[in-house]
């Protein structure tokens, strides 16, 4: 098996245990081989090492769970990780003021020096938390004087600037100071050679935007609050209320960090889970239910669970942004970077009235998150998540041949998918599929037959990054590092590479994640991406956003025109000015859906509706559908269910569950013109059973086949 090959040594340790009188089930084995320094291939193993590393590591458990708090109430300074083995990085924050009055704090964190180091070592050694505590108060005195004399001239400087802006501004200056709180107390920084220049690069831009916010009292900012983040954020009312808290947190996939949100989510007395797919939204619906919790779920085609619920599960794009709740959690919010559905994070995240919004997701939005909370004049604190099981990159190449049970091969086409599928039925794989073009319910069906075992392989696209429990799944197979992304061809960003590999391992499933590659040129694109390094900058960080209804009326009425195609234009050129913090979402897709739908005599409102229903937007015949649908509202007949052959093949299958999704999801909005409900939803659960039973059939047919010629060939 690829962990033998990779971890000879775990062997040896689990024979030295089990000499010891002990489980290997009770050992992180893992954790142990770091404690003893051990190399990863066969090294020799003495039982007294053995013994005494496995004391070690129960005092350290011991410390980290009683000595750490206490020592952390004695010294508030004082701040601790503790990694999955116990191991301990201690590190010191010092905050330093930037005015007398003792706001605008620049937070320093540093490594205690040795002699503090070594006190904190011998506590977590005794697990004695008040072992030497006056040298050690004594020893970060000294570290903090000594951090807090080498910054005083970058420190000096950086005052004297915002003195000279407080000047500048005038009769602002609360404003001014108030932004320049609030930016660094999401800030730290780490204590180095390069201190002094990364906090002039940091808060070079942040001194310039606090001088404008001060500033928007004039005309100037009336006039740029119409296109701006101003009359943006203004909008959502029932958020600007609440003086919102905003909780990031921020980590990798397999890092604890949704559970923990989702946990606070529980315990608060109101609140609303948003989700990136329904698939997402319908799990955590069943799991709020399943705590006795008052629960409903809404997506954009349909609404479940009690009326008058205490806490919702939502597709993002369904946000409530009008009744105030308690606690929202906005999952995968790097999504803010999408094309075509980032507006929805937008607007959830400006807008979505919660007293404590929780959002999770990779630090490639941390940007994103910082400035929507300094504009919105709100709160940040940022947690970070460390993920709970280690991720282990194959150093050569894994061909399909050598694809073993539990693996999941990804490719970033459908065709790819298929391609994969056939080559590894045929060599007696049990498969499962799963693609984007799929419906949440046939992936959810195919990842329940990969987790019980009925498949033991699963090919799959990047629709395996969020949204599915994979349990039993121990390697992710690339077998490609580029994507087709709607314009080009591209190579996947390192964030994508994270965020696909890090469903290998599951914590509480395996101790190990493994990520391979079928080509040996993926093996180094995939090897920086773990390594952590980050994504390259986008080059255009604008929010996106779309226009709400209230906007596309007052564009109308302004223009004097019904036409959308009109007003979805006028609105991109009057909205996106040059150093506008927005950006249009998929606005040539819309626009050319406003041409369709306007060839419709309806009401602008309505043609909007149709202009943004979730549909395949490349597919002729779903678009030739959509505008049949905008005509039979206009001329007010009704539209029957549609006809379908449940003989037809898989993308005909595929194309009836999309056009059935998006009647519902009309019938939402027009519940008179669309008023089948029932026999479409029938109609799509049919074809929802056609794909599946295709995908089973199909996966295990040619291995059937096989089987039964290696058989007849030895009889």
């Amino acid at each position: 098996m690829a962990r033998k090959r990779l971890h000879p040594t775990i062997e040896s340790l689990i024979e030295s245990i089990g000499r010891l009188g002990l489980s290997p089930k009770s050992v992180d084995l893992e954790a142990l081989r770091a404690t003893l320094e051990l190399p990863e291939f066969g090294a020799a193993v003495e039982d007294e090492r053995v013994a005494r590393a496995l004391r070690e590591m129960a005092a350290a458990r011991a410390f980290a769970e009683t000595g750490i708090p206490a020592l952390k109430q004695a010294l508030p300074s004082l701040k601790a990780a503790v990694a999955k083995d116990h191991g301990i990085t201690w590190s010191l924050r010092i905050a330093i003021p930037l005015l007398d009055a003792g706001r605008m704090d620049v937070r320093v964190e540093a490594a205690p020096e040795r002699e503090a180091a070594e006190i904190l070592a011998g506590m977590a050694r005794r697990n004695d938390p008040t072992d030497r505590i006056d040298a050690l108060r004594a020893a970060l005195a000294g570290t903090e004087h000594e951090i807090v004399q080498a910054l005083r001239k970058p420190i000096d400087r950086l005052r004297s600037q915002i003195l000279a802006d407080l000047r500048d501004v005038g009769g602002d200056a609360a404003a001014y100071i108030a932004h320049m709180d609030r930016s660094l107390r999401s800030r730290q920084f780490r204590y180095g050679p390069k201190l002094a220049r990364s906090l002039t690069d940091a808060l070079t831009p942040v001194r310039q935007r606090a001088k404008a916010v001060a500033r928007e009292g004039s005309r100037l900012r009336l006039l740029r609050d119409r296109v701006g983040f101003g009359a943006y954020i203004e909008k959502f009312g029932a958020a600007r209320r609440l003086n919102r808290r905003i909780l990031f947190h921020m980590g990798p996939t397999n890092s604890g960090k949704t559970y923990a949100a989702l946990q606070a989510l529980t315990a608060a007395p109101t609140g609303a889970y948003l989700a990136p797919l329904r698939l997402l939204a319908l799990e955590n619906f069943e799991a709020l239910r399943e705590r006795g919790l008052r629960a409903g779920m809404v997506t954009g085609e349909e609404v479940l669970g009690e009326i008058d619920p205490t806490h919702t599960a939502r597709t993002i794009e369904t946000a409530d942004l009008t009744r105030p709740i308690d606690v929202a959690v906005i999952d995968e919010i790097q999504m803010l970077s999408d094309p075509d559905r980032g507006w929805a994070w937008t607007n959830a995240l400006f807008g979505v009235p919660a007293r404590t919004v929780i959002v999770c997701g990779s630090d490639d939005a941390l940007s994103y998150v910082r400035r929507a909370a300094e504009a919105a004049n709100e709160s940040l604190e940022v947690i970070p998540f460390e993920r709970k099981s280690p991720l282990l990159l194959q150093e050569e190449a894994s061909p399909l041949e050598t694809v073993e049970p539990g693996d999941a091969v990804v490719a970033f086409s459908r065709r790819a998918v298929h391609e994969n599928r056939e080559i590894l039925v045929a060599r007696g794989h049990r498969v499962a599929t799963i693609y984007g073009a799929l419906s949440p319910e046939v992936r959810r069906a195919e990842a329940a037959r990969f987790r019980s075992g009925e498949a033991n392989v699963l090919v799959t696209t990047d629709a395996i990054g969020m949204g599915l429990n994979l349990g039993p799944l121990k390697r992710i197979v690339f077998s490609a590092v580029r994507k087709w992304d709607g314009t080009a061809e591209r190579a996947l960003t390192n964030s994508e590479i994270r965020q696909i590999a890090g469903r290998a391992g599951r914590y509480g499933h395996q101790e190990i994640g493994y990520v391979a590659a079928t080509e040996p040129t993926a093996l180094e694109p995939i090897r920086l991406a773990l390594s952590g390094a980050p994504t390259a900058p986008a080059a255009d960080m604008r929010f996106f956003v779309r226009p709400d209804l209230t906007a596309i009326r007052s564009v109308a009425e302004e223009m004097r025109t019904s036409s959308l195609y009109e007003v979805m234009t006028h609105f991109a050129r009057a909205t996106f000015y040059a150093g506008s913090p927005f950006q249009p979402s998929a606005l040539e897709e819309i626009l050319e859906v406003a041409r369709t739908v306007d060839r419709a005599r309806l009401p602008i409102e309505e043609k909007f509706i149709f202009s943004v229903c979730p549909i395949n937007r490349r597919d002729e015949i779903a678009m030739g559908m959509l505008e049949r649908w905008s005509q039979a509202r206009a001329i007010g007949t009704t539209v029957p269910a549609l006809r379908a052959s449940m003989a037809g093949e898989l993308d005909y299958q595929e194309r009836t569950v999309k056009l059935a999704s998006a009647y519902l999801w009309l019938a939402r909005r027009f519940p008179d013109t669309f008023d089948d409900v029932e026999s479409i939803r029938q109609m799509r659960g049919r074809a929802n059973d056609a794909i599946e039973h295709h995908l089973r059939e199909t996966a295990t047919r040619k291995a059937e086949r096989r089987t039964r010629r290696v058989a007849g060939t030895r009889n």
